[in-house]
């Protein structure tokens, strides 16, 4: 009987997911909570390996709990406000790129 022998596989020769350091992925919250968005982000990837990858504010995540490459987050909208018929009374209206 043989105790305490593990077998040691080498890493991977190739990826298993096509997320590279610079992209933006979603990641799949723990929390399943009802009517609340099941994927954060958008998060940048830092670094990767063969099956997980890093991001700044997520750390080390496994590739099945990621999502993407996805587009990058959009600028901040820039909004005016206006007032309507008095001063109870305003209007939102969001700027366009110049």
């Amino acid at each position: 009987q043989e105790k305490g022998l593990l077998t040691q596989t080498p890493p991977l020769e190739f990826t298993v997911h096509k997320i590279q350091p610079g992209d933006w992925v979603l990641i799949k919250s723990w929390r399943e909570t009802k009517l609340q968005p099941a994927w954060e982000g958008p998060f940048q990837v830092l670094l990767t390996t063969e099956t997980a990858l890093r991001t700044k504010e997520k750390g080390w995540t496994h590739y099945t709990r990621a999502k993407g490459p996805v587009d990058p987050p959009a600028e901040s909208a820039q909004w005016e406000i206006s007032e309507v018929k008095g001063p109870l009374k305003l209007t939102l209206r969001k700027k366009l790129p110049a």
